[in-house]
Order: structure tokens, then C-alpha cells, then sequence
């Protein structure tokens, strides 16, 4: 996000700047207002014309201003606030997504945004929007599973709680889960809902028998090793995450501390995001699990569902904006610190390839499916005679190059792959640049 693009743009439907937090009622209404609009943006610490005029913020302002927000506003909702300086001066961003769980009330009224300015909700529109709500739902997620609340789990409620307190400094607050439930819109008819069962039941597949993953390695085209992981999400994310740590090779070094460092072929935080996005943006509407596939050369996932309208595979390699399919349960692994940031994590898979000199990672549909690919790291029988060769020793490009009969240019090559996986390390001595093992 470009802040000084928006100090630019001006306040709007979507923008507005508030010079402290003090402005406290006024902040509230329009996170209500914007979010039973288009969402938008609350700048703090930004005046009426733009110019920055900075917060300061003490241990806990963050928490405090949040457990407002969530005590304030119903249904409750929760904004993303992200801390930016300008000039050495702080503003807060309150990011503010579009509700899905529209109407919103803060103090017992509705508002919507107009132009620069919050309006309170008509009669007519409140009541339309409250009749769209009680409609048949359009996101799969919301609809009710035939079963009771006794299927979610109060400790894994509990966990989740202890969690996002962890991971996002948020406190919730509820005297059971069945309060925790109808406050976050995981209750319909009485029953749990498909997002509540799926994040908060020890076996889902009980109910939603397809909600799996599947993992199998392949030699030659042929199944060698196979798995089927079950249980909620999140055990999901972190056995599917293991399964791919044992598949993978891994190489160590030595780092300056004596303290011994693992490098996997393909980075692991690009293999997790690829992870949590197969699992929080399927479409569990269709009856298929979600499947992990480890080649020689490669590892796919593939998740049921393309992707929601209007993205598309190209647009994930470059800035693009969230488009959720799943709001609720991908909220809940936001909140959880399984998700980091909306929209990043492709180019975060990416960048994390290309830094460790791997191929990029492709994104495809085919036959209704999204498909990851994350091409593998494992050194060829050139690149281990390189590391033969260094043993003991100190080693410039050219004198590599002479040894192993190739061109400069190619050794480098090589050395700069060795480098970002960590396996070879350099130093400047001089004019020279010297390559050795660490």
C-alpha cells in the first residue's frame, strides 16, 4: 500500500483521515459505515487536509482500540491495523473489509458511507439488508450441517481463542461456545455450520467426509508412499506440512554461533502458504479432497475449485487483490497466524523460490481445479563436484571455472544457486571475491 498515493487521493467512499485516536466515536462509526459499504480505509494521525500529523502510541493503545471495536460494534468485527511512518511519524491504517455479515450497529444504529461523510442507514435499505442476510446463503461455508453443536469441540474453540490472542493481540470474551458461535456467524438453524465444523471439530470428515487431504510420493510416475490426513483445519495444515518435510531432502550447515541451520530444497514457508490457501479457498462444495503430490522434480497441490471471479492464474504473480471464497474460515486461520497478509501470499511463494535459485512457482486451472506447482531444489552431480572441490579451502570463480573446465560466467552460476541455499558462502578480500564452505 502506497500511503503517501492515498494522503494524495483525498478523503472519500472509501478514505478517511482522523489526527488521533481521540476521535474516538467518530472512528468507530465509520468502520461501521464502511463496513456495511465497499470497506476502506481509517488513516490516524492524518488531518482533514491530508498533512501527517503522527500518533503516539503506548503499550497498549493497538489493544485497547481493537477491544473497543469489538465491544462496540455488532455483529462484531475485527479490522486489520497496520503501524506506517512518514516523515519519522507514525500513522495507524485501519484497514476495514466489506461485512459479510452485513447490517452492522454501533450503538444501536447502522451506518453506510456517501461520499466523505457516514449516513445512518433508511428504514427501507436496513430492512432490505437484514432480509439479504436470512436469504439462502451464497457462500458454502455458511450453510448448516445436519448435526448438533455438541460436534464442535469446546477445546479446540479455547485453543483458537488462545491463539489469535497469541498471534493478533485480540481477546476474545465469551461465556460459552455456543455465545462464541452465533457472535461469529457459525451457527444457522441451530446447527454448526460447515466453516465451524471444518475449524472446530475434532473430526469433521464425519460429517464432510471429502474434507481431507491426500498425499502420496511418486517414483517414476508410480505411488510409493501415501497418506490421508484428516481432523480439523488446522491439523490438516500441520501434518499435510510434515508429511512434505519428510519427502523433501534437507541440507545443514554450521552457522557463525556453532548452531546448526536446515535448508529444505524447497523453501518451507513457500510450501505453507501454498498449504493454507489449498485448505482456506477450496470450494467445499464439491466433493473431493485436496491433494498433495510429491515428484522427483516437483510438488503439486491441487484444491478443488478455480479461483474466485474476476482473479485469475496470471494475476497471482503480481499485485491483485483478496478474493476470498471462504471469508469466515479463512478470517479464522488470519486470526489464528496461519495467514499473514491478504493477498501476498503467491508472491510471497515466489520470491521465496527465486531467492533460493529455484524455478518460479505456476499456478493453473485445469478441470475445476487450482493447481500450485513448486519445482524442487535437489543439487545435480555438477553441483556436488563443485562442493568436492571446496572442501577445505578458499576458491574464487575463475579458478573454479579453470577446474572444472567452463566458462566464468557459468561458474558463477552455479556458486550464486550453492550461495541461496545456503550451502556455499562469499567474502570480498580486496578486489577478489572468495567462495568457501561455511
Amino acid at each position: 500500500m502506497e500511503l503517501l498515493a492515498l494522503l494524495k487521493e483525498g478523503e472519500g467512499e472509501t478514505l478517511e483521515f482522523k489526527e488521533s485516536f481521540a476521535e474516538e466515536k467518530e472512528i468507530l462509526e465509520t468502520i461501521c459505515a464502511f463496513s456495511n459499504s465497499r470497506g476502506g480505509r481509517i488513516l490516524i494521525g492524518v488531518d482533514d487536509c491530508g498533512k501527517v500529523k503522527g500518533v503516539t502510541l503506548g503499550k497498549n493503545t493497538l489493544q485497547n482500540f481493537l477491544n473497543k471495536v469489538k465491544s462496540s460494534i455488532e455483529p462484531m468485527l475485527i479490522p486489520q491495523l497496520e503501524q506506517m511512518e512518514v516523515g519519522g511519524k507514525t500513522v495507524v491504517v485501519v484497514q476495514v473489509a466489506e461485512g459479510i455479515n452485513k447490517p452492522y450497529f454501533f450503538k444501536g444504529m447502522a451506518f453506510k458511507r456517501v461520499g466523505k461523510s457516514n449516513q445512518r442507514l433508511p428504514k427501507d435499505e436496513l430492512e432490505a439488508m437484514i432480509l439479504e442476510k436470512y436469504r439462502e446463503v451464497s457462500s458454502f461455508e455458511d450453510r448448516p450441517v445436519d448435526t448438533t453443536l455438541e460436534t464442535v469441540d469446546e477445546k479446540l474453540v479455547e485453543d483458537f481463542l488462545a491463539g489469535a490472542s497469541v498471534a493478533r493481540k485480540v481477546e476474545f470474551r465469551f461465556k460459552s461456545k455456543e455465545e462464541f458461535l452465533r457472535r461469529v456467524g457459525a451457527v444457522r438453524d441451530d446447527r454448526p455450520t460447515f466453516c465451524a465444523v471444518l475449524f472446530f471439530s475434532r473430526n469433521p470428515q464425519l460429517h464432510i467426509p471429502y474434507a481431507v487431504v491426500k498425499c502420496g510420493t511418486f517414483v517414476g510416475g508410480v505411488l510409493r508412499r501415501e497418506r490421508e490426513i484428516g481432523g480439523d483445519v488446522r491439523e490438516q495444515i500441520k501434518e499435510a506440512l510434515e508429511f512434505l518435510r519428510e519427502s523433501l531432502n534437507v541440507y545443514f550447515r554450521i552457522d557463525e554461533n556453532g548452531k546448526r541451520v536446515e535448508t529444505y530444497e524447497i523453501p518451507l514457508e513457500a510450501l505453507r502458504e501454498a498449504v493454507v490457501n489449498a485448505l482456506a479457498h477450496r470450494d467445499y462444495s464439491i466433493a473431493s479432497p485436496v491433494y498433495v503430490k510429491v515428484f522427483e522434480d516437483r510438488i503439486e497441490i491441487i484444491n478443488p475449485g478455480k479461483l474466485p471471479s474476476p482473479l485469475k492464474p496470471e494475476d497471482l504473480k503480481k499485485d491483485h487483490p483478496s478474493v476470498l471464497r471462504n471469508p469466515k474460515l479463512a478470517n479464522f486461520l488470519f486470526l489464528s497466524g496461519f495467514i499473514e497478509k491478504w493477498g501476498t501470499g503467491t508472491n510471497k511463494m515466489v520470491e521465496l523460490c527465486v531467492k533460493q535459485g529455484l524455478r518460479e512457482p505456476e499456478f493453473l486451472e485445469e478441470d475445476g481445479f487450482f493447481k500450485v506447482i513448486l519445482y524442487r531444489g535437489a543439487l545435480n552431480e555438477f553441483q556436488r563436484r563443485i562442493l568436492e572441490l571446496m572442501k577445505g579451502r578458499e576458491i574464487t570463480s575463475g579458478e573454479l571455472a579453470r577446474e572444472l573446465g567452463v566458462n566464468e560466467r557459468t561458474a558463477r552460476k552455479y556458486l550464486s544457486t550453492l550461495c541461496s541455499l545456503s550451502l556455499v558462502a562469499r567474502k570480498k578480500v580486496g578486489r577478489r571475491v572468495l567462495y568457501y564452505l561455511p
